[in-house]
């Protein structure tokens, strides 16, 4: 029997898109490495573009991508010179225990991935297996479902897609990715400093007249003006992001899971963290309904969607806002305590 070899992953922290997903999903030899994300990755982030007729609020989390993190080891390498060796070169990274990310192939010809047959489309994910019996890769990405999840493909159909985008003149790009040995701690002053600057965030700061990109709580706000202008036709049905509200509820999971982590290493009691958990299950519930819009549409979905987003970012502030203040008084006392 020839080769087979699976890398491990464990349940991200994010996976909306394909750059977050490996970030938190490679480290089972070293879990510590989400207390990175846990520290760094708060903000919400978004551009202004969609009010001037693009179709998307490019929503997403500052640091949530695996190429921000400090703590990965990366081997680059671009098809522009591997001269038809790629898969001996995957391989090798394989079994050296890299996880393979690429960027540059063509999703219409790999099996199994989100617009097989479908669309040509220079597309991204991350191999974590190979199988030398039946020539196939193990990918992690979106799926012809748009579920994100591991599945198997023909290397000779990833191949193909690879290929394809030289013909356009594409290089596809390769990095081998693993993490490092270094032992990451959660710290409660980056991520008392980080939520507090989540905070820090309105339409004063970020008006609507003007561009570039918005950060922090104020990014509910323009989501829901994106949902108006979806309700209004302003921006077409058939190209509504579908991504939006699993991003938002991601983006709660992952903070009730910071919440509880401060709460815990200041001594601090669990009022915040349970209130908190209310607003996930929200934005489960509002991703649901988003979920079945595009699937089948109803307008009026959209408005209870609205006046759900514009809830659950008021009552977030508000919880936030308390926890900051309790967090900053414990600091502050342990300060004076050190001194």
């Amino acid at each position: 029997m020839k080769k087979r070899i699976e890398l491990p992953l464990v349940e991200p922290l994010y996976k909306t898109y394909h750059h977050q997903g490996p970030a938190t999903a490679i480290i089972p030899d070293n879990p510590s490495i989400r207390n990175w994300y846990l520290n760094e990755s708060v903000n919400l982030v978004c551009t202004r573009r969609f009010l001037q007729g693009y179709t998307s609020p490019e929503i997403s989390i500052e640091l949530s991508d695996w190429m921000s993190n400090p703590y990965f080891e990366q081997h680059h390498v671009s098809s522009q010179f591997t001269k038809g060796y790629i898969h001996p070169i995957i391989r090798e990274m394989i079994d050296h225990g890299l996880y393979v990310i690429f960027s540059g192939v063509d999703d219409y010809y790999v099996k199994g991935k989100s617009w097989y047959k479908e669309r040509h489309f220079s597309h991204d994910g991350m191999i974590c297996g190979y199988d030398q019996n039946n020539k196939s890769y193990c990918v992690y990405a979106y799926d012809d479902n748009w579920v994100y999840r591991k599945f198997w493909t023909p290397q000779k159909a990833f191949y193909a897609g690879i290929a394809h985008m030289q013909t356009e003149k594409v290089f596809s790009g390769f990095c081998g990715l693993k993490v490092k040995e270094d032992v990451v701690s959660f710290s409660p002053q980056t991520a008392y400093a980080k939520i507090k600057e989540y905070l820090d965030s309105d339409l004063i700061k970020y008006p609507f007249a003007e561009e570039g990109c918005v950060l922090g709580i104020a990014v509910h706000r323009y989501i829901a003006e994106y949902i108006l202008k979806l309700h209004e036709g302003q921006i077409p049905y058939e190209r509504m992001d579908r991504r939006v509200f699993r991003l938002l509820w991601e983006h709660k999971k992952a903070m009730l899971e910071r919440i509880v982590l401060l709460e815990q290493e200041l001594h601090l009691d669990n009022e915040i963290s349970c209130s908190y958990k209310r607003l996930v299950l929200a934005a489960d519930t509002m991703r649901m309904m988003y979920a079945s819009h595009h699937m089948k549409r109803r307008d009026s979905i959209l408005l209870t969607l609205n006046r759900l987003l514009l809830k659950l970012m008021e009552d977030e502030r508000g919880l936030l806002t308390q926890l900051v203040w309790k967090a900053e008084r414990e600091l502050e006392n342990e300060v004076v305590e050190v001194s």
